[in-house]
């Protein structure tokens, strides 16, 4: 989850920006947000993994929820962005409801703590885009100096450490899922 280069950040700016111009409140797709980031995204393919299917599914609707989260992170830019203060209440009510589920969702006892820290994670880029003003412009050293930022950043670093450290058996390709999964959900 490394630092966003110049030319990343710009290239963030302006898709979110367009974005915002084409895309009805809340009808962004999981991969227009991605490509709007821009980050790599690498599925989680529960039916390819080697893990006991409970395992394997927890994993899967863990990323599915950050999926959720990377599309209100993107919405919630470009609406902090704009100052359309109706879509800012949309997407913090999204988070709520996200930060609710994720919570309260079943996971194999081995996701339980990534859970934890995602979910914290979650309600703290919640907190943050709460606490901004309209018209916010995302400036790579303004959001790393940002606590809401830095430790919901510090929270999905966590959560790769932990899937890393509970699942080492898994393929290279499910490894590059959980850093993509968590590295495009995190604000840094």
């Amino acid at each position: 989850m490394a630092a966003l280069a110049p030319q990343r950040l710009t290239a963030l700016v302006l898709a979110v920006a367009a974005l915002a111009v084409c895309a009805p409140a809340g009808a962004m797709t999981t991969q227009e947000a991605y490509a709007a980031i821009p980050h790599r995204r690498t599925t989680f393919e529960a039916t390819a993994s080697k893990l006991p299917a409970d395992k394997s599914a927890s994993l899967q609707r863990l990323f599915e929820y950050t999926d959720r989260g990377v599309v209100l992170r993107v919405q919630g830019m470009a609406a902090q962005r704009n100052g359309d203060a109706r879509e800012v209440k949309r997407v913090l009510e999204s988070y709520d409801a996200l930060i609710t589920e994720v919570r309260g969702a079943p996971f194999a006892p081995e996701v339980v703590p990534a859970r934890d820290q995602v979910a914290e994670a979650l309600a703290l880029q919640r907190r943050f885009l709460a606490s901004r003003p309209a018209g916010l412009t995302f400036v790579r050293n303004q959001l790393a100096s940002t606590p809401e930022v830095s430790q919901a950043s510090g929270k999905l670093h966590g959560a790769y450490g932990v899937l890393m450290r509970a699942f080492p058996g898994e393929s290279q390709k499910h490894k590059q899922s959980f850093y993509d999964h968590l590295c495009a959900l995190d604000f840094l």
